[in-house]
């Protein structure tokens, strides 16, 4: 890891998300963050290590398709209860691009929606191209393509309600 620690880079992310969301028309709640790496297992038990979190708390999930990268997922462990997904290459997609460009780190950003198709149609209105719904690791998602190919990547789910009696 760097001299700057991971959760303030994690931090720097967040904020430079929050910059442009405003500008942008896509409006979401982050509910997770992502962490680029060449491999899951080393970056799990170092990043883990940095962060206080043990390993084999860090699960496998779904790929993300629109990243090219496999994930591993520990849920609830960053400030405002967001998760931390690790992201491994599976291909030589836009996570591929990130490490080329800026090695392992920070590189994406899960934002909740209320309607995700309704989130889409909005940000087409406005000029954003978003990319067609594809499998992730928090269930369906859609990629916002305002950015380069090389991130950050902001990614739009649709977090489904919970009804309490």
């Amino acid at each position: 890891m760097t001299a700057i620690g991971p959760l303030h880079r994690l931090r720097a992310l967040l904020a430079a998300v929050a910059e442009v969301q405003p500008r942008r028309a896509i409006a979401g709640r982050p509910i997770a963050l992502g962490w680029a790496t060449v491999e899951l297992e080393r970056a799990a038990a170092e990043l883990g290590a940095e962060l206080g979190i043990p390993a084999d708390r860090f699960l496998d999930a779904a790929q993300t398709f629109a990243l090219g990268a496999r994930c591993r997922v520990v849920r609830g462990v960053l400030p405002d209860a967001m998760s931390l997904v690790l992201l491994e290459p599976a291909t030589e997609g836009r996570l591929a691009a990130t490490l080329a460009r800026f090695g392992e780190g920070p590189a994406a950003v899960w934002l909740a929606v209320a309607d995700l198709p309704g989130a889409a149609a909005s940000a087409r209105v406005a000029g954003i191209e978003i990319s067609v719904e594809r499998a992730g690791p928090f269930g369906a998602e859609r990629l916002v393509l305002d950015g380069p190919i090389h991130g950050p990547h902001r990614l739009l789910i649709e977090l489904a309600g919970t009804i309490r009696a």
